[in-house]
């Protein structure tokens, strides 16, 4: 009797199963970088939950687009006030969102500016990642010919999604400071963790090395959304000056309300100021 035979026929079929795995594998890969190439925009954005949130006649609304394409804007606060902040939403919400927000720092003196992305509001188009680059990137434009501001004191705030073309505006044009709430390392590793994919939009983790301006993160301990890892590891990549918020028990949507409006705004305000954040 040949005792060898046994041993040749699970290692063959050891050899098959792991082929087949390796197979397996390839396929799922392939099928993961598929998704990313056309489907990427699909999962990314979710314009449809907030259609007909708002209208032209909204106090503060601006057409800023040019060559006949509309991007809606909303401008409250003084026409050239102490400082500019340029605030960049997140998804499922357009720039009407948070302006309960924005009215508080538009009353403290500050000229509050606001964009929809392409798809979003009254904002043509169709969401894309160059697409919200380009109405922040004219926001930021409109706000330094039309109104007058300097480079310097424009303040650029981001929340969620929109820390994607927050940060890529910080990177990309001199500003006075960029607030990231929420942040991630790109918008796939909000989801997956680690890079799978080929492509890497709104890669916030190889552009935050690039950024010499003030920095202040904010991010919820119990984010379920973006997890608070991923705000505290773009925030070790970041330059000096720099300063991490944790806002322990908070979730991704009620940080402010978690923090205290009241401590929010004190922080937000003394980061316009240049100051050092109160403990």
């Amino acid at each position: 009797m040949n005792a060898t035979r046994p041993l040749e026929t699970r290692m063959k079929s050891l050899g098959y199963h792991l082929k087949g795995f390796c197979v397996m594998l390839v396929t799922l890969f392939a099928i993961i970088q598929l998704v990313g190439i056309f489907a990427i925009n699909k999962l990314m954005f979710h314009p449809e939950m907030v259609k007909g949130g708002y209208d032209a006649t909204l106090p503060g609304y601006v057409d800023i687009g040019t060559n006949g394409v509309r991007i809606a804007a909303l401008v409250r606060g003084p026409e050239k006030g102490r400082k500019a902040i340029l605030y960049c939403h997140g998804n499922a919400e357009d720039m009407t969102s948070s302006i309960d927000v924005l009215d508080v720092f538009a009353a403290k003196g500050c000229t509050v500016a606001a964009v929809d992305y392409p798809g979003y509001g009254l904002s043509d188009g169709s969401p894309t990642e160059e697409g919200c680059y380009r109405n922040v990137h004219r926001l930021y434009d409109w706000l330094r010919e039309v109104r007058g501001f300097k480079d310097e004191d424009i303040v650029v705030v981001g929340y969620s999604i929109g820390t994607g073309p927050a940060t890529e505006l910080a990177a990309t044009r001199k500003v006075g400071g960029l607030v990231l709430e929420a942040p991630y390392l790109s918008a796939p590793r909000a989801v997956t963790r680690i890079r799978l994919m080929a492509i890497d939009p709104f890669p916030n983790v190889s552009r935050i090395r690039s950024i010499n301006c003030p920095l202040l993160v904010i991010h919820g301990t119990d984010d379920r959304v973006v997890p608070f890892s991923q705000g505290s590891a773009l925030f070790r990549h970041a330059l000096e000056p720099k300063r991490f918020v944790d806002v322990p028990g908070a979730g991704h949507v009620d940080f402010i309300d978690v923090m205290g409006t009241d401590v929010y705004e004190k922080l937000i305000e003394a980061f316009l100021l240049g100051a050092q954040s109160p403990k």
